[in-house]
């Protein structure tokens, strides 16, 4: 999943805490989303049971994040809470198979005004 209309979908189905609008603005913040997700293994994100996985998000918002206005604005240890946090929510609302570019939003919501 990683056209704009499938992740509004997903959105509006299973975690309906951010406005359409919001999706679209920092959806356009993720370079080449069909990169991202383009083998079987990185539809997902393993928040929380792979802590490998945890540094390959870090790794993917730190990269999001190293272009235009937020360079250098972000310090790490605000991107980690917001990675525990949405993957607290992802947990908290029963959903195990956390696909990559919703999770990358809702991490970037928290960072980004």
């Amino acid at each position: 999943m990683y056209e704009l209309d499938e992740i509004i979908q997903y959105f509006d189905e299973k975690i309906s805490t951010i406005e359409e609008e919001r999706i679209k603005q920092l959806y356009n913040f993720i370079s080449n989303p069909h990169v991202r997700v383009n083998s079987s293994d990185k539809q997902w994100v393993a928040y929380d049971t792979q802590p490998s996985e945890d540094k390959t998000v870090l790794k993917a918002i730190c990269e999001i994040l190293d272009y235009g206005i937020f360079r250098c604005r972000i310090k790490e240890d605000d991107i980690v809470n917001a990675i525990n946090n949405t993957g607290e929510l992802f947990d908290g609302l029963g959903i195990r198979m956390k696909p990559r570019i919703p999770f990358y939003i809702l991490v970037l919501n928290e960072l980004v005004a």
